[in-house]
């Protein structure tokens, strides 16, 4: 694999035709080109992988996998750029291996994935464990994220005014107090995979609060707080509690971001619960409430706040752009869950790098 050159030559102007000087010295001229927005139809780029790294403004080397159309093959091509964040807590960088990542570069995108301070992917054992601690996805991670779209609009073969994050699960943490907490980025778009809109959320209380004891669901919120170290904001008030969630509820944020904010939300959340039909009977006010309630809550945040541009679902689900929400006015659902059908991220980030916005 490639490697990155540590300084890139800073892309200039909106995303036209712009110069900068070659690896022999002659000057470029790149074209912009928006991606092929129906995946597999067009021109279908052949894709490689490059590895970057930046150092944060902790100190920390900051390692990644750039999965981008073949410079050899269109050395004058300019294009849109997604930066991805995984759900969880989870190591990014091999992300550039997904069949997500390459379908995205196939239809004419630079894929850009990185592991957040501490993380490695464990099962890769070409993968590279970026330095510095575990955040969870607080302020650290969020501005490390910013620097990493600093970096990517310098690119010269990146549209500047054209990169998005696409975020899945808890990375929507990430995703939205990087955006809000840094206005000087200009985020066109946050693709988000059904997100967590707050603590309540993240740490799984909706099982706890409506399946009986004995579900094997019941105390996912302990499994959770092993990881975090910490319970929701519902369950623990101290002050200490409430200081860590300052830094890591996405609803807090989302308000504030200036782009284009999609919600992928399934019929049956990834998370959330009822995760299946079996399970309705269980639930209550009304029964499949929790499955897009977070979903809810986000949108409304974000269309209250002003954000310019909100939606629920690709096109075909018909939701209007803007709209609210609530239990007896429900978007209407992607159907089954998320992964079954891998394509609708792609298609979502390619919806969004293709339509036009004040930034771009």
């Amino acid at each position: 694999m490639g490697v990155l050159a540590a300084a890139c030559l800073i892309a200039c102007g909106n995303g036209g035709n712009s110069s900068s000087m070659g690896d022999a010295g002659q000057e470029t001229t790149y074209t912009p080109t928006l991606p092929n927005e129906r995946p597999n139809e067009g021109i279908l780029y052949t894709s490689v992988l490059e590895e970057f790294s930046i150092v944060n403004s902790a100190g920390n080397a900051i390692y990644g996998l750039i999965r981008r159309p073949d410079p050899a093959l269109y050395p004058t091509l300019r294009f849109a750029a997604v930066i991805k964040v995984p759900g969880g807590i989870n190591p990014g960088r091999s992300e550039a291996l997904t069949d997500e990542a390459i379908a995205l570069a196939e239809a004419g995108m630079v894929v850009v994935c990185f592991n957040a301070e501490g993380r490695l992917d464990s099962r890769n054992p070409e993968d590279i464990a970026s330095e510095g601690g575990e955040d969870y996805n607080g302020f650290r991670n969020q501005d490390t994220l910013a620097e990493i779209f600093e970096y990517v609009m310098e690119l010269p073969h990146v549209m500047p005014y054209n990169i998005g994050i696409r975020t899945q699960s808890y990375g929507i943490t990430m995703g939205a107090g990087c955006a809000a907490r840094h206005p000087e980025i200009p985020v066109k778009y946050i693709v988000d995979g059904e997100g967590p809109s707050s603590s309540f959320v993240t740490v799984q209380e909706p099982w706890a609060l409506y399946s009986p004891s004995e579900h094997p669901s019941h105390n996912k919120y302990e499994t959770v707080h092993e990881i975090l170290g910490h319970y929701s904001t519902h369950r623990d008030s101290s002050e200490e509690n409430l200081v860590f969630w300052e830094e890591r509820e996405a609803i807090a944020f989302i308000g504030a971001f200036d782009g284009m904010y999609l919600r992928l939300q399934a019929e049956w959340d990834h998370s959330q619960p009822p995760s299946q039909p079996s399970e309705i009977g269980m639930y209550h006010d009304p029964p499949s409430w929790w499955q897009g309630k977070h979903a809810c809550d986000m949108i409304n945040a974000a269309v209250l706040a002003g954000v310019p541009w909100v939606r629920v679902n690709l096109s075909e689900q018909g939701n209007e752009v803007n709209d609210t929400f609530d239990s007896e006015n429900l978007p209407v659902f992607l159907p089954g869950q998320l992964n079954s059908n891998p394509m609708i991220p792609v298609r979502a980030v390619l919806e969004m790098a293709c339509l036009e916005s004040d930034q771009s």
